[in-house]
């Protein structure tokens, strides 16, 4: 496997996850005692380890091995792909995935193996940020985001994920949406955005900071 963004920047992408408060996502989530939970392209295992207390077992699984050597003690460490996870089906009780869907190759397969290895009476929690409504600003953004990280795919688009899901049968029990605001230098910094590249995103962003749509969710059957 070719090393990727998150290789070259695990370091400072664990510190940004360990600074980040997981206080409403772990509450969407209604994790119980008996929970086995996953997530899913969980780099440094930050949001498992925040989980841990509240399931009975935390696993995060990511492809990069170099991010799952911060997780924390307590979290299971699996190295491998959304799209084709080691597990059997029905595995846990409680499967994540946060602000990685717009990394994955393909949204579609990830979402179906989430389910895959989703038990019976299982929930699926996703967080991500949305694609803008209006297509073309919608790709005028996408091409920013290409720019800042070769490794970055596409936003999801509002709607998607309840719609693929909701072909597996699970719907929407508890969903938020906000605005997000980002200091452009940092956000560029953290990905290790090469220099040629920044001047180019300067341009397109025009300001010193930018916001995006984030929504989180929580589906069942």
């Amino acid at each position: 496997m070719s090393e990727s963004r998150f290789d070259r920047t695990a370091d400072r992408y664990a510190a940004a996850a360990a600074r980040k408060d997981w206080t409403r996502f772990v509450e969407l989530c209604r994790a119980r005692p008996d929970d086995r939970a996953l997530d899913v392209a969980a780099g440094p295992g930050m949001l498992s380890a925040a989980l841990a207390p509240y399931v009975s077992q935390a696993t995060a699984l990511d492809a990069s091995a170099a991010l799952l050597e911060h997780a924390p003690a307590g979290v299971t460490r699996v190295v491998g792909t959304a799209e084709a996870m080691p597990f059997e089906d029905g595995s846990f009780d409680l499967v994540t995935i946060v602000n990685s869907l717009h990394h994955v190759p393909d949204m579609e397969a990830t979402l179906r193996e989430m389910v895959r290895v989703l038990a019976p009476g299982g929930r699926i929690a996703v967080q991500d940020y949305l694609a803008d409504d209006d297509p073309a600003t919608a790709e005028r953004w996408e091409e920013v985001e290409r720019l800042r990280d070769a490794d970055h795919r596409r936003l999801p688009r509002r709607g998607e994920v309840a719609a693929v899901l909701a072909r597996d049968g699970l719907r929407v029990e508890e969903e938020r949406e906000w605005r997000s605001a980002w200091d452009l230098e940092q956000w560029l910094e953290m990905a290790a955005t090469p220099d040629e590249a920044r001047g180019r995103i300067r341009e397109l962003v025009d300001g010193s900071s930018f916001e995006l749509t984030a929504w989180m969710a929580r589906f069942g059957r």
